[in-house]
């Protein structure tokens, strides 16, 4: 489903900028910029079935597991995969083997930018 799109990995600690470049990327090239705190924040406030669970669990301090976070990141591509170049996404993996799932279960990326705050 991805083969014709770039997938770029957008990481770096907080406040360094991701934001930043993320959207001089999307206004010069098209893509679609995708922030997995974005995506779960707004999947609450929806109230949808999956939102109650995941306030239930962020209220606990609990992790969402990757499996959600992975749905939750392949549904937005799929509903914006007609007319995106390619798709930026912020603040993920966080790990290792998140990056490997991401392979596995979406798409391997292009590249991962980490943007430096020094």
């Amino acid at each position: 489903k991805f083969k014709n799109h770039k997938i770029i990995f957008v990481v770096g600690g907080p406040g360094s900028g991701k934001g930043t470049q993320c959207e001089k990327i999307v206004q010069k090239y098209g893509y679609t910029h995708l922030s997995t705190g974005d995506l779960l924040r707004a999947e609450v406030i929806s109230g949808s079935e999956r939102g109650k669970k995941l306030q239930a669990i962020m209220e606990k301090g609990e992790l969402v597991p990757l499996d959600t976070v992975l749905d939750m990141l392949r549904d937005a591509m799929v509903a914006k995969a007609d007319v995106s170049k390619g798709f930026l996404i912020d603040g993920y993996p966080r790990e290792v083997k998140q990056g490997e799932e991401v392979e596995e279960k979406i798409a391997p990326p292009t590249l991962l930018l980490y943007v430096d705050a020094g």
